[in-house]
């Protein structure tokens, strides 16, 4: 909707540009500074607004390869820091389950009883008649 507005208003300015052309329809001197010619007005304004219309185009055509160019540039940067993000997260989540591991390991020792801690206490009957 939006580009069928520029579209349309487009055209009504050129429309516009056109009418006044016609109803400025006599010839003018034209002075380029080393040499003068004479033109009716229709054409210089015509030419002028042509040309006003490709020196926008030809800018705005630089401008959105720059943007292009930026936004591509861009997207391989986030590529690369999204990849080196993910690397860091996977050895972090490694170091972090070593650590669990090991942990889980060195509680497990310490709460199974040893053999000789099993042998001692078959040996020793308890007796709670002697107290």
């Amino acid at each position: 909707m939006k580009n069928q507005w520029r579209i349309i208003l487009g055209l009504v300015l050129t429309l516009l540009i056109v009418l006044f052309a016609v109803m400025n329809n006599m010839d003018v001197p034209i002075n380029f500074g080393f040499s003068q010619l004479t033109a009716p007005l229709v054409i210089i304004i015509i030419g002028s607004a042509f040309l006003g219309a490709i020196v926008i185009a030809l800018v705005a055509t630089s401008t959105i390869w720059q943007q292009r160019k930026k936004i591509k540039k861009l997207k391989k940067q986030l590529g690369e820091l999204e990849q080196s993000l993910d690397q860091k997260v996977a050895d972090k989540r490694q170091e972090l389950e070593r650590e669990y591991n090991n942990k889980l390991a060195a509680f497990k020792t310490s709460d199974e009883p040893t053999t000789e801690d099993q042998t001692e206490e078959k040996d020793e009957p308890k007796d709670s008649s002697q107290s």
